[in-house]
């Protein structure tokens, strides 16, 4: 938007016939002043719009706000909808208030049509630059607010960013707009209260135009970021395969873009360490010897290393079963650790012969003599599994099949039995 005005909106918005947009309503100066805007454009250019008023109750006046915001969309012919959310304790109340805010605006947004919008200006925009600073952020939090970005089933867009607060005033009082003011905005406990009235003043008092530059500073480094993302992507394809990251691919890359891979191959799993994590994960498991077992944790998750892969995983996955069970001809059987064991009378892809139709199934007892159909040697089942690259936390939770107390059959690796006198055939579904 070059200017505060209807049309300039329409052209940053870039509506089409069937959107629908959802404008985020406080009654506050920047909101109504987007809702004006909205109001005016709706009339030179017809789309679906509505107004959300969400009550986080945190104000004894947060209600009489609520019908503030009904009557002005009535007044301009706007649907609005009010819904109250509840908030729990009052620590980390600004983010608390936040993301239930966004949650609850989340059920508005249901296709792709639908466009929410917010009334973040560029005061905000300073006020998170500081706030990024004052966290250490990298890039992505320096960058600060993004303009637009995908939200629930569409879009969240914020057009006023380009704007100081002072310029929406303006705007207010040239077109007589009436708003409210929260009380919770001069408390300076609030850390966006404290630098809007202590830190922001005088960085404009010294520098009138702080709020624009700075925000071609976040610009710069939200393209840098954007840079850094499709190379980092492209770096990803080679090193991950779902939850492993491949080791070797991995240590071709320079340390810089290795971490970038590590922090993106997390965060695919909502996980965002610190830098100090990232260093233990490099030094003490990733750079750990080869025949080491180091383990990590991050969050719900493991992070483990074999045979130059890293692997991140649930305590689920590896959790150890220890409790056998008896297999009598049952065409499935389910284990405890929640996969399952299929047998089937005629040959499938990757299944094992099996010559008996009952046995005893057993997890973990490495020390059992095994000799493969085929093979010419006997081993313990440690060596085979050594043999056969098995993780070690997996190596616990392979179903093994007894007949008589003979290790006949490791699902999902090697059967004693040959094909010509199997009777039935065994095939191992692991758990997700």
């Amino acid at each position: 938007m070059s200017d505060l005005s209807p049309d300039s909106l329409l052209q940053t918005l870039q509506l089409q016939p069937d959107s629908h947009v959802v404008l985020a309503l406080s009654g506050g100066l920047d909101s109504m002043v987007l809702l004006d805007l909205l109001a005016k454009a709706r009339l030179l250019q017809p789309f679906a719009l509505q107004a959300v008023y969400i009550n986080h109750g945190i104000s004894a006046s947060a209600a009489q706000w609520g019908d503030f915001c009904a009557r002005q969309c009535t007044e301009r012919g706007i649907a609005f909808v009010q819904r109250s959310v509840a908030l729990t304790g009052r620590d980390n109340l600004e983010l608390k208030a936040r993301t239930a805010r966004y949650q609850a605006l989340a059920e508005f947004i249901c296709s792709d049509k639908h466009l929410l919008l917010t009334a973040h200006h560029g005061d905000d925009q300073l006020e998170s630059l500081i706030l990024a600073l004052k966290r250490g952020s990298g890039p992505a939090g320096l960058s600060g607010i993004a303009a637009q970005r995908s939200f629930a089933a569409g879009m969240l867009s914020r057009p006023l960013l380009p704007f100081s607060r002072a310029e929406l005033a303006v705007y207010a009082g040239q077109n007589q707009l009436n708003w409210v003011n929260d009380d919770s905005n001069e408390d300076t406990r609030f850390e966006r209260n404290f630098i809007r009235q202590h830190i922001t003043p005088v960085l404009l008092q010294r520098w009138p135009q702080f709020i624009a530059t700075a925000r071609r500073s976040m610009q710069h480094l939200a393209d840098l970021q954007q840079l850094a993302d499709y190379y980092t992507e492209q770096a990803q394809q080679s090193c991950v395969r779902n939850n492993t990251l491949l080791l070797t691919e991995l240590a071709k890359l320079i340390p810089l873009q290795q971490d970038l891979v590590i922090r993106r191959w997390l965060q695919n799993y909502a996980l965002n360490p610190q830098t100090h994590w990232l260093t233990t994960l490099k030094q003490q498991v990733i750079a750990a010897r080869g025949d080491a077992t180091p383990v990590l944790v991050c969050g719900n998750y493991q992070l483990r290393r074999f045979a130059d892969k890293l692997y991140l995983l649930t305590d689920a996955q590896v959790a150890a079963p220890v409790q056998g069970l008896s297999w009598q001809g049952e065409a499935k059987l389910q284990l405890p650790c929640g996969s399952s064991l299929y047998f089937s009378a005629q040959p499938q892809p990757d299944a094992l012969p099996l010559a008996a139709m009952s046995a005893e199934i057993v997890f973990g007892q490495l020390s059992l003599r095994f000799k493969p159909a085929g093979s010419a040697v006997s081993k313990p089942l440690k060596q085979w599994f050594k043999l056969w690259q098995v993780p070690p936390w997996l190596r616990l939770q392979v179903p093994l099949l007894l007949v008589n107390g003979e290790l006949v059959a490791v699902a999902g690796f090697a059967s004693s039995t040959d094909p010509q006198q199997a009777k039935c055939w065994l095939s191992w579904q692991k758990q997700d």
